[in-house]
């Protein structure tokens, strides 16, 4: 399903390249460049404007601190692509809000980031721009380097609604302490039966040495967060997922598959194999656990598969831990996709239809989209943040971290391994992270949700989900409660959430 999300082609050369108003929300309402702006496109074609085109943003500041007018980074792009940028930067925590009272207020500017397609009454009141006939024209490194997973995901009926930017490995993974294993003659489990195995070897048999029974063979943090891998050996995620399943497009918090996960992780609890704590940890506390050398199995993102080898090493050198990705263990009883959801887009772009100079924003975004605009968004300016070196990139770490909120806000490419193995400098640390990502690209299943509008009401399933489901892996209630907890949130409107989206998905989606 993921293959191609690496842009194959597109790397190898880049290898090369570091060696050497409103209406009734008919479909009708999605405004298409009219006649005057296609000839200004196709005139702007033939001659670049002499004068820098401006180009309004506004984007998360990715909890960062923000970047001005003036930082190096931007003026270099605004040279390379001949705009003028005036990005406003709106606070991440409070971002999607801070856009719906801008756009109530009329402060529409010409592209905005997001993390899925446009909202149903931007669309409908006809704001946003489709931009196939423009991204024909003036976006080939857009149609080469992005995948059809990922257009597929920000278009209606065909309709391309947003540029967005691939996510090729977004999906976490399951993370063991390969040498806990190698000390108590183990193998990697295949099974749910297999794990639970594994763990209660973990419990009882001092993998860590220290004499005492001090354990976690598996941690999780509160509200089931990074959890994902239990719940995905039956190929459900506890987080906002929705699927289409039995001819309705339902989120996973009510599939049938999700008793059985549940079942387990109350197994998990009984056995005494599961972190005691997991409904309440803490991000702090969940990772200071690991980091002491106390957990032996946990799932969290293939991107920090390095990190997770680098911290362990700096805190228990004397255990000699190796942490490794292991695939997600098949569940009892089932034969579907395994691991976790996968979204084929991390962020999106989207264009307001008043945009003055709809073709120079396509180009710009082409040109991020380039091996240059790639190399740029990745790396920074050669000379400043890299060098090269006898064919190689050496990468200014220092001065890679200053530009974080740069590359962020910028970047649109997906992974880049040529990229991700200059800035780590480390065969080793390259190494664990590429064997993090082919587990990861091997498994995972779509999350349908994305490129979808928003649900008008979700009926509180995420509390009404984390109380029960809480209750029955604490025992505090049967397993077959849960069958009670899908009739009550289906009758308190939760099938009213289910029709909309289901006739939403039939009408625009499903092919």
């Amino acid at each position: 399903m993921k293959k191609g999300l690496k842009q194959t082609a597109f790397l190898l050369s880049a290898f090369s390249l570091l060696a050497a108003g409103c209406s009734n929300g008919e479909e009708n309402t999605v405004s298409s460049p009219g006649a005057t702006q296609a000839a200004a496109a196709t005139q702007a074609a033939t001659a670049t404007p002499a004068v820098p085109v401006k180009i309004r943003m506004f984007a998360s500041d990715q909890s960062l601190p923000p970047l001005d007018a003036s930082d190096p980074n931007i003026l270099f792009m605004e040279k390379k692509t001949n705009t003028d940028i005036d990005l406003v930067s709106l606070p991440h925590s409070q971002y999607e809000d801070q856009l719906k009272l801008k756009f109530a207020s009329g402060d529409f500017p010409d592209v905005y980031q997001s993390w899925s397609g446009p909202e149903a009454d931007l669309i409908a009141a006809g704001k946003i721009l489709e931009l196939n006939e423009l991204i024909d024209k003036f976006g080939p490194n857009l149609k080469k380097n992005i995948p059809q997973a990922a257009w597929d995901a920000v278009s209606v009926n065909g309709k391309i609604l947003a540029i967005p930017q691939p996510s090729s490995n977004s999906n976490s993974v399951l993370y063991v302490r390969q040498d806990w294993l190698d000390k108590l003659g183990l193998q990697a489990p295949k099974t749910s039966e297999e794990l639970m195995n594994v763990l209660k070897a973990f419990r009882d048999k001092d993998p860590n040495g220290n004499g005492k029974k001090d354990e976690i063979p598996f941690s999780m943090r509160e509200k089931f967060t990074w959890g994902d891998n239990i719940f995905g050996m039956w190929g459900v995620n506890n987080s906002y997922t929705e699927v289409y399943y039995n001819n309705e497009v339902i989120i996973q918090n009510i599939h049938p598959n999700m008793k059985q996960a549940l079942g387990f992780i109350k197994s998990m609890v009984d056995e005494k194999v599961m972190d005691s704590e997991f409904l309440t940890n803490s991000r702090t506390v969940w990772e200071q656990k690991i980091k002491s050398g106390l957990v032996g199995m946990w799932s969290h993102t293939q991107q920090l598969a390095w990190q997770w080898q680098s911290d362990l090493d700096k805190t228990i050198p004397n255990e000699k831990p190796n942490v490794v990705a292991i695939p997600t263990p098949r569940g009892t009883g089932y034969d579907g996709p395994l691991g976790t959801r996968w979204s084929p887009v991390a962020k999106t772009y989207i264009v307001m239809k008043s945009t003055k100079n709809p073709e120079a924003v396509i180009k710009y975004f082409d040109w991020l989209m380039s091996e240059e605009g790639q190399m740029f968004t990745d790396l920074g300016q050669e000379g400043d943040t890299y060098k090269k070196e006898n064919g190689k990139i050496v990468v200014d770490t220092a001065k890679m971290e200053k530009n974080k909120a740069f590359n962020a806000i910028f970047k649109l490419h997906g992974t880049n391994p040529a990229v991700e193995e200059a800035k780590l400098s480390n065969p080793a640390a390259f190494a664990k992270l590429q064997a993090a990502w082919a587990v990861g690209d091997k498994e995972g299943f779509k999350n349908e949700a994305v490129g979808m509008p928003a649900a008008k009401n979700t009926y509180n399933i995420d509390t009404m989900f984390l109380e029960e489901g809480s209750k029955i892996v604490l025992g505090k209630a049967p397993v077959d409660h849960f069958d009670e907890f899908v009739k009550t949130w289906r009758k308190q409107g939760g099938d009213q959430m289910v029709k909309e989206r289901t006739d939403w998905y039939n009408k625009n989606r499903k092919k």
